[in-house]
């Protein structure tokens, strides 16, 4: 059904199969096609294969031909007829609502990969028209969203410090990558922080969520901060483990600046694409800047001989590097993820002071002003002992 054409040379008159392949590769755990393995890379290749059939049935099958009414007419012939029939108990086979968001889910994450490659202006995924018809993503109960364990937390932050400390071994300060992904991992996994509050937003109408700065961070103190979901800047408490790989990690990038993102992108592309779009702020016309950046091997060296200032890594990309590490180390995740996820990362900080500490002092590291909603978010916890002190209660009877 499709070639293995890297998306840099497809166009938007090409099929909309023909980078496929290459989105499957960079879904891998290693980034080589050739290792593709487990359960999301599977569900990914045979739900974005078949959706591309069924477009290329309803006669879409080029770039040029998406947009969000196309995908809206999948969404309700195929998702949303598919929970009908479940929800009826027609013979024919169906689906649940929850089913129907993971594979729309799925088709959104290939159709952004084609988007930053340029093949598409926007996802058309994303848009109000073609989300219409889906059925609405289910509510969970606090109980059953996803809390990263303890012994999750430790597994996956052990592989990141391996993984950079074999890197260093190897190419001392051209593993900034891995040291910036050790730092990243054990921010999230102890500081509480949401992604969106750290990392860059692709999308929406907040352009100030471009991910944290080193002006934001007092690595003496141990405090971060950044913009909180009410739109209020608010102090996140890191704690002392992120803070040798955060130092860590700006001795390896040294900064040219304050401005600069803690977790810059490492995609090539988006660092060349913005280094030109700032050029291009400053005057430069667009053959001035071709040739300022071909007299560079690297980006980041055009960011630091012109005072720029390079994008930071997106919520996407976290989320990614999530997928990959998951995979890696070998934890099994249940729910409709099946990976460890960033607001995991979250529940679970929450849930160790919960436990260890107090409500209160969970409340206070979540940031939540109301404590009804660290008392929802943690019901479990309570429920499970007051079943202990019952048992105690009624031990006579």
């Amino acid at each position: 059904m499709t070639d293995h054409a890297h998306p840099r040379v497809c166009t938007v008159d090409d099929p909309i199969g023909r980078p496929f392949e290459a989105f499957l590769d960079s879904k891998a755990v290693t980034g080589s096609g050739e290792t593709r393995s487990g359960k999301y890379a599977r569900q990914l290749e045979r739900v974005v294969g078949d959706w591309i059939e069924q477009m290329n049935n309803r006669g879409v099958t080029t770039f040029g031909d998406l947009d969000g009414q196309a995908i809206a007419q999948w969404t309700d012939e195929y998702l949303a007829r598919r929970v009908r029939a479940r929800n009826s108990g027609a013979s024919t086979p169906g689906i649940s609502a929850a089913t129907a968001n993971v594979y729309y889910d799925y088709v959104s994450s290939y159709l952004e990969y084609c988007r930053t490659w340029e093949l598409l202006d926007e996802n058309p995924a994303a848009t109000a028209v073609a989300r219409d018809p889906l059925p609405d993503r289910p509510s969970r109960q606090a109980s059953e969203q996803q809390f990263w364990s303890p012994q999750e937390r430790m597994v996956i932050t052990r592989y990141v410090r391996q993984r950079a400390g074999e890197a260093i071994d190897e190419r001392g300060a051209d593993a900034l990558n891995e040291v910036r992904d050790h730092a990243l991992i054990y921010t999230i996994g102890y500081s509480g922080a949401r992604g969106a509050e750290i990392l860059r937003v692709p999308r929406g109408d907040d352009r100030r969520r471009t991910g944290v700065t080193w002006g934001d961070i007092d690595l003496d103190e141990g405090t971060l901060l950044v913009l909180g979901k009410d739109q209020d800047y608010e102090q996140v408490p890191l704690t002392d483990k992120p803070l040798p790989p955060l130092r860590r990690l700006r001795e390896v990038l040294n900064p040219a600046s304050d401005e600069w993102p803690i977790f810059t992108t490492s995609h090539t592309p988006t660092l060349w694409s913005s280094a030109r779009d700032q050029l291009s702020a400053r005057d430069h016309t667009a053959a001035a800047a071709e040739e300022l950046l071909e007299s560079f091997d690297q980006p980041l060296q055009v960011y630091r001989a012109h005072d720029l200032i390079p994008p930071a890594l997106t919520t996407e990309g976290a989320r990614h590097l999530l997928q990959k590490f998951t995979e890696a180390v070998g934890i099994e995740v249940s729910g409709d993820k099946d990976y460890l996820t960033l607001h995991g990362a979250r529940r679970g900080v929450g849930e160790q002071y919960y436990r260890e500490e107090s409500p209160a002092a969970a409340q206070r590291a979540l940031r939540h002003d109301d404590p009804r909603t660290t008392s929802e978010m943690y019901a479990h916890i309570e429920a499970s002992e007051l079943s202990d002190v019952g048992s105690d209660i009624f031990d006579g009877e």
